[in-house]
């Protein structure tokens, strides 16, 4: 009788992205406080729900297997895969317990644009934003647009679920949540006093960008189209 193979970490990702999310956010709703974050252990598919920090009650981490999760109903809310741990777990954040995130390093559009299409992918969802290297042709759902009062480059989520969060590239100065991205594409994860360390942050690349603007737009000159969309190893799409 031969092994079953290994769980991969596109395993769990295709999984979280076909039912996971959906379920994932269905473990909020069942509780009192806000959850900031789940990880997803790639080996084992065990889950830890982490409460935002700072409440009064209610902020231990909750352990639970997938097969104990809610029946998929419903939409994904705010939530969307940052990148995978050292601890080999994929990290979800649900941007709805934050007001204010930042992503920051070198080109903190690259990961914006792997939260902006996730999220997109929950239909009561819009987006805005003044930055046009994270903007795309996807319709009124994701517009660019001058923000009054903003100096930085910033996206809005809106799920019709007030209040809406702000992410912010670059923040001049860091609130309690943020992500930050070194060279090579590893990244720390700080929500409040929590803090995950991650291999591998979750991006959309310059080449894979533009082949999806041109599939939406036409073709944009000089640029070649990237290899697709995904979760492999050295894919357009980092994870």
């Amino acid at each position: 009788m031969t092994e079953p193979d290994a769980v991969t970490v596109p395993d769990t990702i295709r999984w979280l992205h076909e039912e996971g999310l959906i379920r994932l956010a269905g473990v909020a709703d069942s509780r009192s406080g806000p959850i900031a974050a789940y990880t997803v252990e790639v080996a084992t598919g065990m889950i830890s729900a982490h409460p935002a920090t700072g409440a009064e009650e209610g902020s231990d981490v909750m352990t639970l297997a997938a097969e104990d999760l809610p029946y998929p109903v419903g939409t994904p809310k705010r939530l969307v895969i940052v990148g995978v741990t050292t601890a080999e777990a994929v990290l979800v954040v649900d941007l709805a317990s934050s007001l204010a995130m930042s992503i920051n390093g070198d080109k903190p559009e690259t990961a914006a644009r792997s939260w902006a299409m996730q999220l997109l992918l929950n239909p009561e969802i819009s987006l805005t934003t003044n930055s046009a290297a994270v903007a795309i042709k996807a319709g009124p759902r994701f517009r660019q647009s001058f923000i009054p009062g903003s100096g930085s480059t910033i996206i809005q989520i809106d799920d019709r679920n007030p209040p809406v969060t702000t992410i912010t590239l670059n923040a001049r100065t860091d609130g309690p949540d943020h992500l930050d991205i070194a060279p090579g594409g590893t990244g720390e994860m700080y929500l409040g006093a929590r803090f995950w360390e991650l291999r591998q942050v979750m991006t959309i690349d310059d080449d894979a960008w533009a082949a999806l603007d041109e599939q939406l737009t036409g073709p944009a000159p000089g640029v070649s189209p990237g290899p697709g969309f995904g979760a492999e190893s050295h894919p357009a799409v980092h994870i």
